[in-house]
């Protein structure tokens, strides 16, 4: 790979889904080493989730798991296995960071924990994201985007005045978008320290509490006037004199905001195409922009690499919320199939031979084909 801001720093990669996955995908895009670990004994559940038929070889084609998991290298690794388990704990020693977002509890059971890894490379950044955090009471709740948006307080802001709260559903999952980006520059941030010190840090990351921290705001006004109305408003906010998303003549929506009301503009709207009212608001010195679908941001030229591009095989991807150098991401390999670089990777820092590779696939530890309970 071309050199880029991570080049030297190497990433175990136990992250699943979303949270931990998008973390150590967003680690491989500024140059990481990311090392995916799953085996066929547990699928990251995106290969399961986007299964696109029964054929052989399925659970390399899911454009969920492809989207979330580009610039990767693939090493399939049974972890309920001691010789799983062994090897593990062999490549920490030539990881910098570990990312991992199973249910609390699971890697320490298998002595793959920091406590455990950190004794073998104390300069070791272990990102630990959970739904609730690492230590408390609900650290064992099992949670998913919806019960994050009610817990954390989201959800009683989202909807209209008299209806019923609005999550925001597994297409967007807001509080795994979040955590990734919050946890991706704080591990950044803690690697740069343990060069320095030479001590690594275990980092602690709740998506509950990541969510909240974004309601700041509300939680300021409700401690100030606790009596005071704290929920679902629509489109209105305080001390905006108007703010909506108005239909117009072409049957796209517009969204504007102005200090000063103005009865004549959903009558505006509703007489022109999108484009052209926007352009007549804006003449007016009103800020107005057509609300896009997902399509429209696909065919923003100006958005790619940003928002989404398209991976060798044409798959899309998610892009990278930011710009290097004036460029968005650059797609060096597509998600890799289940344990697709497992020799490779055994070979390059532990120094495996055939014999040994040989014996790990013989005892199933590396197995690559889903077991019956995966399918």
């Amino acid at each position: 790979m071309s050199a880029r801001p991570l080049d030297s720093i190497r990433v175990l990669d136990f992250g699943l889904l979303t949270a931990g996955a998008n973390t150590s995908a967003m680690l491989a895009d500024l140059g990481a080493d990311v090392i995916k670990i799953e085996s066929g004994a547990y699928l990251d559940p995106f290969r399961v989730v986007g299964k696109p038929d029964n054929d052989d070889g399925w659970w390399n084609r899911s454009p969920q798991f492809r989207f979330t998991n580009r610039n990767k290298r693939g090493l399939a690794l049974n972890l309920k296995d001691p010789e799983g388990q062994r090897v593990i704990r062999e490549l920490a020693g030539h990881c910098d960071v570990v990312v991992e977002n199973f249910r609390r509890g699971v890697l320490d059971r298998a002595g793959l924990g920091y406590n455990d890894l950190s004794a073998i490379n104390p300069r070791l950044v272990f990102a630990a994201i959970s739904s609730q955090g690492d230590t408390g009471p609900e650290r064992m709740n099992v949670s998913f985007g919806s019960t994050l948006d009610a817990t954390s307080g989201i959800a009683s802001l989202t909807g209209y005045e008299g209806e019923e709260p609005r999550i925001s559903g597994m297409d967007v999952n807001y509080p795994d978008q979040i955590v990734s980006l919050f946890a991706t520059g704080i591990v950044i941030t803690a690697v740069m320290e343990a060069r320095h010190t030479g001590k690594g840090a275990f980092l602690d990351f709740s998506q509950r509490e990541v969510a909240s921290f974004t309601l700041g705001e509300e939680i300021l006004v409700a401690a100030a006037d606790p009596a005071r109305p704290n929920g679902r408003r629509g489109n209105r906010e305080e001390g905006v004199a108007q703010q909506d998303a108005y239909r117009c003549k072409d049957g796209r929506w517009i969204a504007l905001t102005l200090d000063k009301p103005d009865a004549g503009l959903e009558a505006l709207c509703a007489s022109h195409d999108s484009a052209a009212a926007v352009s007549a608001l804006l003449a007016r010195g009103i800020a107005a922009a057509i609300c896009n679908d997902g399509n429209d941001l696909l065919r923003n030229t100006a958005l790619q690499g940003v928002t989404l591009v398209r991976d060798e095989r044409g798959g899309l991807v998610k892009g990278l919320p930011y710009r290097l150098g004036g460029k968005g991401i650059s797609i060096e390999r597509p998600g890799p199939d289940l344990g697709q670089h497992t020799s490779e990777v055994l070979r390059e820092l532990l120094g495996y031979d055939d014999a040994q590779l040989k014996k790990l696939a013989e005892a199933g530890v590396t197995s690559t084909t889903p077991a019956v309970g995966e399918v």
